[in-house]
This record gives C-alpha cells, structure tokens and sequence, in this order.
C-alpha cells in the first residue's frame, strides 16, 4: 500500500505515523506538511515533503490519503489527492456536511463505506464520542433531544496553540498560586467559552459542528439538540456532559445494561460518582470512548430523561483512530482493534 499523509506534522498527524505502522505495517508512507522538513518521531526520522509537491507532475500516487488539514488547504489538496488515486479520510470541516459525502463513526455508520465511495470525513473530536455513546441508546429507547456541554482539552486548536499553553503554564504558576499574570482571555490557567465564529443564532462554530454533524450522523434531520462548548486548561482529552431525552420511559438500571453490551470502542464504567471518567484516564485507553455515570435528570416527570457523562481522547479516538478505522472498511488491517465490520 501506498499511504499519504497531508498534514503529518501536526499533533493529528503524528498520532497517524504509529497508527499506520499498527494497521498496514508493510506500508509505504509518503508525509506532507507545509514545507519541506524532517520530523523527528519515537526515535525515528521521516523525510516530509512540501505539500505543493502533491500539485507537480510525478507527485506520487497511491491508495490510501489521511488529510489532517484546514478547511481552506483541505478544499485544495483533496481533490487532487483523488486525481493521483486515493481513497481520501478527511478531518476537516470542508466536506462533513456535505450530502454527497459520508460523514462517519466507525462503530456506528461505517457500513455506509464502500468500494464506491472515495471520499469520507472525518466527524469533529466531540461527536466521535458523542456518537458512540447515543447511538446504543437511540437504538433500543428512540431520541427525543440532546443537550450537551463539552470541556473541550488545548490540544484541538492544533500543535502551536498546545506548546504555547503548556509554557505560559509553567510561567503563570511559577510563584503565584493564582496564576493571576494569566491573560484573561488566554487558555492557561483559564476556562474560556469556544467561541470562534460565533453566528446570529449565538452558537459558535464548534456547537454548530456537534449539533448538525450528529443529526447527520444518526440521519435525523431537525434533531432537537443544544450544545455548549468551553476550551479547558487541559492538555489533552474532551469531557462531555449530556442530558438525553428518550422517545420512551426508561431507567438507570436499563440504560447501563445498553451501554455494558458489547458496543464497538466503547467501555462502560458503572456508578454515579464518576470514577474513572476523566481527561487523564482516557489517556491510558486511547482508542476508545468512556461513557458512565448515568442520573436520571431530576427534572423530569415521565422517566424519559437522564444525565451522563462521555469522555475521550481527542487527538486518537477523536481524530486518528477514528480515520484509520474508516480506511478499514476499504483495507483490512492488520490490527483486529482497528477492524470494523
């Protein structure tokens, strides 16, 4: 196989390199960034390639494309990776609402991948999870509405935003319990609303992600859904708290019994208070979902509605294991945890 990175220095790109070495170990990796490079990964050193090679005579061809780009560089490059042959997974936000082009979850709609189909994306880093959770739950009780808040880790604004997170952490803290140097509107130290492209209907860009691409997702067009979005000063890992309204009357007891069957890359973790559901704990599994510490919603009369909590990894589950298991559905991998189907 011949295996295309467009992105590969990026923190989603660099979880990909040892994600493909898992899947398609006899692979051959072709990396692209903005220019040209070396990048230095788990002991390793692998030549990158400007990404305006792709757009030369002789750009290599091949069969199997991960583009980990902006929206504006991924409209670019996509369809000329089509044009050199291969089968694209594509993480950005260009394509996902796109009605020609699946908008996948493995593990929830990857059957909609065929041999046919050349281009997917890549859901945004709170609906992979998100998805896992609701799609067991939707099935058995029906869905009625979500809400949900979501703590959303540094690491999704990208590899820059992240190392300069972590150092004005060190400063900001350095003799100060208060961090009370910390800008006001800055991630260290500091909980802030996410708020980038904010519209007229007051939601941000990255509610209207998880809000639209999850009733495409589940193919329910209108789904009544309100979301909340706040960047936390946390490396890496996204928590998300939901309240879900089912079609149907329904318990405690009943909706962990759906979440403990066997649901692809997600782990149930049982009781009220928590334990095990955090930023950190996701870090130790990171190609899979956390769901737990489901509550009846107190105000509810008719035992329709409850609480609980998601969390994941979002550079893994959230981003790269998620493409790689789309890429599965045209090339079996060698790693049965990244098989779906």
């Amino acid at each position: 196989m011949e295996i295309c990175i467009l992105g590969a220095t990026g923190l989603v790109g660099r979880e990909l390199i040892p994600l493909l070495a898992r899947a398609w170990p006899q692979a051959n990796l072709h990396l692209f960034a903005s220019r040209d490079q070396t990048l230095e990964l788990g002991g390793r050193s692998y030549p990158v390639g400007a990404a305006t090679r792709l757009e030369q005579d002789g750009a290599p061809r091949g069969d199997l494309a991960f583009v980990a780009l902006d929206d504006t560089h991924s409209a670019r490059y996509v369809p000329r990776l089509r044009e050199l042959g291969y089968r694209v997974v594509d993480k950005s936000n260009t394509y996902r609402l796109n009605p020609e082009v699946p908008l996948v979850v493995a593990g929830v709609n990857d059957g909609i991948v065929d041999e046919q189909c050349t281009l997917v994306a890549n859901p945004n880093c709170t609906t992979i999870p998100l998805m896992l959770a609701v799609a067991p739950l939707r099935q058995k009780f029906g869905l009625a509405s979500l809400a949900v808040a979501s703590y959303q880790a540094i690491s999704g604004a990208g590899l820059a935003t992240l190392d300069r997170f972590i150092a004005n952490s060190l400063a900001g803290y350095a003799g100060d319990r208060l961090g009370t140097a910390f800008e006001a509107t800055g991630y260290a130290g500091n909980t802030v609303p996410h708020n980038g492209k904010t519209d007229a209907s007051g939601y941000s860009s990255e509610e209207r992600k998880m809000m639209l691409e999850s009733a495409k997702i589940l193919g329910m067009p209108g789904l009544p859904f309100s979301a909340q979005c706040v960047r936390v000063p946390v490396a890496v890992g996204h928590y998300e708290q939901v309240w879900i309204e089912f079609e149907e009357a329904t318990t405690v007891a009943d909706i962990e019994a759906v979440l403990a069957g066997n649901h692809p890359f997600l782990r149930f973790l049982p009781g009220a208070e928590g334990a095990g559901l955090s930023a950190r704990h996701c870090l130790q599994v990171r190609d899979e979902a956390f769901v737990g510490r489901v509550r009846s919603d107190l105000r509810d009369p008719d035992g329709r509605r409850f609480c609980l909590t998601v969390v994941a990894d979002n550079l893994r589950l959230g981003a790269a294991t998620n493409a790689v298991r789309i890429a599965a559905r045209w090339f079996p991998v060698a790693d049965p945890t990244l098989q779906v189907g």
